[in-house]
């Protein structure tokens, strides 16, 4: 259950829902539920997941859900809820996987339609909203951090396990939580790793540039806006000083109008909501994720690494991956020290060579296909029951 169609996947809330869909599917039918209408219902998918969209495009709204919603929480319509129970008590599942505290309305009425409730937070919010405070130091961003960490209390009070990316975001959660439910590690991992040469992929040549500097996520997403803005503002600025052939392509989907006006910027390429990322990812030499405020694990350093691309990136961006720094990505926290470090890097070919093997070594063995299954598995609590 998710606010927004996981299908096609393209960027990191949506990779992850799909991700889940396809190896729940192993134990059986899924059916994929988003809040939102379809954007392309024609495209196909695993026969065994089945897609349904709770509003309909063009429908006359009706009233939410819920007498009050905070900040952080998403729109549910009464006609969407009464969809869902009907859908509920059709397709009959052993377990209901919700995409993160957005949908905390949903919770109570699945309750007792649900063998199994899990809530799958991506992040935790609580911790982001705080991350956001100390960014721009608003008064609403303070009652906004109280206000999600409540509500992830009540939320864990509900529901029978929790999903988080990362060891470092159980810590978090736990550092709150006043029920003790099994919060379960399901990382975020290689997307779409079937596409994906197990082998290292060649190097992209430098035919349309050197280096080629991909940024890839959702747009709309205040965080990645940020990270965009430092990117073109002051990061390849200082990158086209050493190397004038540097060029950024920025790609993710629902791009903001600030977004937007970067693709008028020297060197700058916004492609929008793309249908495929392997070209992209093909013709890039860097990855560098500026990110300043976050949760979560990123998916798009886990797809550059498997593709061979080197990542450049703060340790906030990093965190939860566990990746060594120097050897299979680096960091620094400032925008002068990540441009340094990618003129370093591409200036130095063995080094640039010895990032690309190491860094896709690393991500096949801690977040490919097989390490995900397993961690799936516990996390549906199969392992319990066998035992």
């Amino acid at each position: 259950m998710c606010h927004e169609p996981a299908f096609p996947p393209v960027s990191g809330a949506d990779l992850r829902n799909y991700r889940n869909a396809e190896l729940a599917a192993e134990y059986g039918p899924v059916c994929l539920v988003s809040v939102r209408p379809q954007t392309d219902p024609s495209r196909p998918l695993d026969p065994l997941i089945h897609t349904v969209a709770l509003a309909i495009e063009g429908e006359a709204q009706t009233s939410s859900i819920g007498w009050w919603r905070m900040a952080g929480e998403n729109r549910i319509s009464r006609s969407a809820l009464t969809r869902l129970e009907a859908l509920v008590r059709t397709f009959r599942p052993d377990t209901i996987v919700v995409e993160g505290i957005a949908l905390f309305k949903l919770l109570h009425p699945l309750r007792p339609l649900a063998s199994q409730l899990i809530l799958d937070m991506h992040n935790v919010e609580s911790d982001l909203a705080g991350q956001l405070r100390r960014n721009a130091r608003g008064l609403s961003a303070v009652t906004g951090a109280s206000g999600l960490r409540r509500l992830e209390r009540k939320a864990l009070s509900i529901v029978d396990r929790v999903w988080v990316c990362s060891s470092q975001d159980r810590e978090k959660l736990n550092a709150h939580a006043r029920h003790r439910v099994p919060i379960d590690v399901v990382p975020n991992g290689i997307p779409r790793a079937e596409d994906i040469p197990s082998a290292l992929p060649a190097q992209a040549t430098t035919g349309n540039g050197f280096p080629v500097i991909l940024f890839v996520g959702h747009l709309g997403y205040e965080p990645n806006v940020d990270a965009a803005m430092r990117l073109a503002g002051t990061i390849l600025p200082g990158i086209r000083t050493a190397l004038p052939d540097a060029r950024l392509i920025i790609a993710g989907r629902a791009p903001q109008p600030k977004v937007e006006a970067l693709a008028e910027l020297p060197g700058i390429t916004l492609v929008e909501s793309p249908s495929d990322l392997t070209p992209l990812l093909k013709s890039a030499h860097l990855t560098i994720v500026p990110l300043s405020s976050g949760g979560g694990t990123r998916i798009k350093l886990l797809e550059a690494m498997a593709w061979g691309v080197p990542v450049i990136a703060t340790p906030l961006a990093a965190e939860g991956l566990d990746l060594i720094d120097g050897d299979e990505v680096l960091l620094s926290e400032s925008d002068e020290g990540l441009t340094d470090a990618a003129v370093a890097l591409c200036r130095d070919r063995d080094r640039l060579a010895r990032q690309r093997m190491r860094a896709h070594e690393a991500v096949w063995a801690r977040f490919g296909p097989e390490a995900i299954r397993n961690a799936m598995r516990r996390g549906l609590g199969l392992d319990d029951a066998a035992r």
